[in-house]
């Protein structure tokens, strides 16, 4: 149907094999499964109950294999900063050079000025509005001056600069997986017991899975995102779940009643095989007399508006179909059966999960297929964003179509009926053990994938703006793991390691934007917070359910149903109150906006 899987293997994404085995622990604890589901419903039903018509919707945007984001957010070079001295010792052959962060972009690698793609001279430099003269609020260890206010994103994020100094993106400083029944810290990390650290700490599936279940203490169940769609889907009205996954299958958008539809790059719908043909040609017009109707699985009895019942009785005569929407050849009485079996009630909630699957892509591929054709390419509306920061030369990438798509989703929002979706999008190549530099060559290492990512969310937010929708959306990064501050090489084959504690960013309308919340890390080697060895892997400042209550609250959640979400977060910080987060330096979101 639409599942798109990939043909060769790669250990730090999300496989098949993994997705089925990690969904499949649902099975382990059943009571507690139908349990949750109940109270998820109830709680669905209240939100629905709240009124109101607004649209919003996440974007979370996953790294697979580990962003190195020691060289995405970094000090400068002002005279006397100590972070940029601990920097330029610990990174080595990895470190970006102060005077990298001025510089005009080559003849392939030009920006969109507003009118018009220049190489003019440019800078990746920051100033935080929340960094102030001395203490910074996001100096590790309250040590004053640490940074200096003097901070810089790599060259090939400049994009995202642009998006920091007008307030639209947001840094969230060393953030990562924890347990939180032990503080960690380096003296004690080896002696603690396993139970009090993440599991498999540096494995890749292991800490995907972690960061997009938010439970770093309990095997896989369900995703933080699939349980804030159970929450909000009473808002939504249409046959389209809240979740829609551009990237195949992944963690972060299994729930207990919601499951994501899963779309590819191209926008394509891709309807069941074996039913298209006939007079006209067109897709089920060999099984169905009105392809363009859609079938009530629901209200077999009566369905609703532009769609048919697969259970309408069979009548005497040449042609037993005549009366319903199956033609009487050979694809009609197949299709007619099909449907039939995804009509039936099941008794098992395993049995009739396992039926919803294809009866919801069912449902909803045309839903989804005529919201799409509203902003088929090529579209000014949206194309022209796209196209201004991946010119011609340049290429689009697979990214920046993905975006694209949600950005296309978003426009056809009328026709869905839903009030809240979804999205998950990712990029992978991040595992960079080797040749993670040259920085110069925008087209290799770690480079080519920062500026990726950079033109991609510039583009998309662009996009959100010209629709009027960017208050209504946030999107956030989020990747396994940060690397070792440290390179495995000192020549120009050198890479990072898996580490831990890393920095990520927010975007969107309602985002405080142009300032650092968490802590940035003390950037001591064989120190500090230097977990174990002398590598540099950061024990992480903020536990990423922080940041990701943040979100579900803006997204609808009330602080009671955060509890159900994020069932450690009290472990983490008492409540999601101003004055505990404005202590935390983690007020990153307007909820007024």
């Amino acid at each position: 149907m639409n599942i798109f899987l990939r043909k060769t293997e790669d250990r730090s994404r999300p496989n098949r094999r993994d997705f089925i085995l990690q969904t499949g622990c649902a099975g382990l604890g059943i009571t507690s499964l139908v349990n949750t589901l109940a109270q998820l419903k109830l709680t669905g039903a209240a939100a629905a109950q709240s009124g109101g018509s607004d649209y919003k919707a996440l974007i979370c945007l996953f790294f697979n294999g580990g962003n190195d984001s020691n060289n995405l957010l970094i000090p400068g070079g002002v005279a006397g900063s100590s972070a940029r001295a601990d920097y330029q010792s610990g990174r080595g052959v990895l470190a970006v050079p102060n005077s990298g962060f001025d510089f005009t972009p080559g003849a392939g690698n030009g920006y969109f000025n507003g009118s018009a793609i220049t190489t003019d001279p440019v800078s990746s430099r920051i100033t935080p509005l929340n960094g102030g003269s001395g203490t910074s609020a996001y100096d590790p260890l309250n040590r004053p001056g640490y940074t200096k206010n003097d901070m810089a994103l790599h060259p090939g994020a400049y994009p995202l600069k642009t998006m920091f100094d007008a307030g639209d993106l947001a840094f969230i400083a060393n953030v990562g997986t924890l347990v939180g029944t032990q503080q960690i810290t380096r003296a004690n990390f080896n002696t603690l017991p396993a139970s009090t650290k993440p599991r498999q700490l540096f494995s890749h599936s292991d800490q995907q899975v972690q960061w997009q279940s938010s439970i770093s203490d309990q095997p896989f169940v369900n995703g933080w995102g699939g349980r804030v769609a159970d929450i909000v889907s009473g808002l939504n009205s249409g046959d389209l779940g809240v979740s829609v996954s551009i990237a195949g299958a992944n963690s972060f958008q299994v729930g207990v009643s919601q499951q994501p539809y899963f779309m590819n790059s191209s926008g394509a719908i891709t309807a069941l095989s074996g039913f298209s043909g006939g007079s006209p040609s067109t897709v089920y017009g060999g099984a169905l007399r009105n392809a363009a109707l859609r079938p009530d699985f629901v209200n077999l009895s009566n369905p609703g508006a532009s769609r048919y019942s697969p259970a309408t009785a069979l009548v005497e005569g040449s042609d037993p179909l005549l009366g319903t929407n199956y033609q009487n050849t050979t694809a009609g009485w197949r299709f007619r059966a099909l449907e039939q079996i995804m009509s039936a009630s099941h008794s098992s909630l395993f049995d009739g999960t396992y039926a919803e699957t294809p009866m919801s892509a069912r449902n909803t591929e045309g839903l989804v297929g005529t919201a799409l054709s509203q902003t088929a390419a090529p579209n000014p509306t949206l194309d022209v964003h796209f196209n201004n920061w991946f010119p011609s030369g340049y290429g689009m990438t697979d990214l920046a179509n993905q975006l694209r798509v949600v950005s296309r989703m978003i426009a056809g929002r009328s026709l869905l009926n839903n009030r809240r979706q979804i999205f998950f999008v990712q990029v992978g190549g991040w595992d960079t053990h080797t040749s993670q530099i040259p920085n110069a060559n925008v087209n290799a290492g770690h480079y080519n994938l920062v500026n990726n990512v950079s033109r991609s969310v510039r583009a998309f937010k662009d996009a959100m703006v010209a629709l009027g929708m960017w208050d209504s959306v946030m999107l956030f990064s989020a990747s396994d793991f940060n690397r070792t501050f440290t390179p495995n090489k000192n020549d120009a084959t050198g890479g990072s390691d898996h580490a831990w504690g890393g920095h990520s960013f927010v975007a969107g309308g309602a985002v405080k934007g142009g300032s650092i919340y968490g802590r940035f890390p003390d950037l001591t080697v064989n120190g500090g917070i230097d977990c174990t060895g002398n590598r540099g892997r950061w024990i992480t400042n903020t536990k990423k359910n922080k940041k990701a209550a943040m979100i579900a609250k803006w997204f609808g959640c009330s602080d009671n149903q955060l509890s159900s979400v994020f069932p450690n977060l009290t472990r983490f910080m008492p409540d999601l109150s101003p004055s505990t987060l404005q202590a935390r330096n983690l007020d990153f979101i307007d909820f007024t906006a």
